[in-house]
């Protein structure tokens, strides 16, 4: 877990997290990762993609390719994302769908160590860019 940073005043501020729902898992996204959250009834899928792709969708007139995140976690698709993550990749954004976006939260201690509510801390940055480079190992 990242340390904590000091802040205009004498109090640390604490590491944020996104919270996901992807399935029954609950996942923590560092904010400073996530562009922005958008709906994913735009989605599109596109054939003969891979299965971690859940497909595109137009944000503001730029076209997002959007990974599932149940598919790249668990290598099942999910049957119907209600958001899509914007995850910074470079220059461009590269989206996540997931079932349930719950809210933003500082992690303690306890939160990513085994409480029955329990945050996986995920680094999607890190998961999008493998997913990323994977697919442009693909295409060579």
């Amino acid at each position: 877990m990242p340390d904590l940073e000091v802040g205009d005043g004498d109090e640390p501020l604490r590491p944020q997290w996104l919270v996901v729902r992807v399935g029954a898992r609950a996942l923590g996204i560092p904010v400073e990762q996530v562009r922005e959250v958008v709906r994913a009834d735009g989605l599109v899928s596109v054939p003969g993609t891979p299965l971690a792709q859940a497909g595109i969708v137009n944000v503001r007139g730029a076209i997002v390719t959007v990974l599932d995140g149940a598919a790249v976690l668990t290598g099942v698709r999910a049957p119907a994302p209600a958001s899509i993550v914007l995850v910074e990749h470079g220059a461009r954004a590269i989206g996540v769908a997931v079932d349930a976006v719950q809210d933003v939260r500082d992690v303690t201690d306890r939160d990513a160590d085994g409480a029955d509510d329990a945050i996986e801390l995920l680094d999607a940055a890190a998961m999008v860019a493998a997913q990323v480079h994977s697919a442009e190992e693909r295409e060579r």
